[in-house]
């Protein structure tokens, strides 16, 4: 694949290369692909649990019901699932 990035990415790409983090710059653009994949992993996870932490409080007040109750109130048999 032969693209331009522009020469602003291009000396990062060299950069990496000459400080021995990447043989090349197709090993460099996958490093960075990976790490900004795990960056976007890190921030969902960090956001779902901002948003538990934000709801625990009003989900502690609601009364649940277990599943077996659920499943007894209906009449399903457990085993038929």
């Amino acid at each position: 694949m032969n693209v331009n990035i522009g020469e602003y990415y291009e000396a990062k790409l060299r950069a990496l290369i000459a400080r021995g983090v990447a043989a090349s710059k197709t090993e460099a653009l996958r490093m960075a692909v990976l790490a900004y994949e795990r960056q976007l992993d890190e921030e969902e996870e960090r956001m779902v649990v901002q948003r538990l932490e934000e709801e625990a409080p009003r989900l502690d007040k609601r009364k649940f019901k277990s599943l077996d109750a659920v499943l007894a109130q209906n009449g399903i048999d457990r085993k038929k699932l």
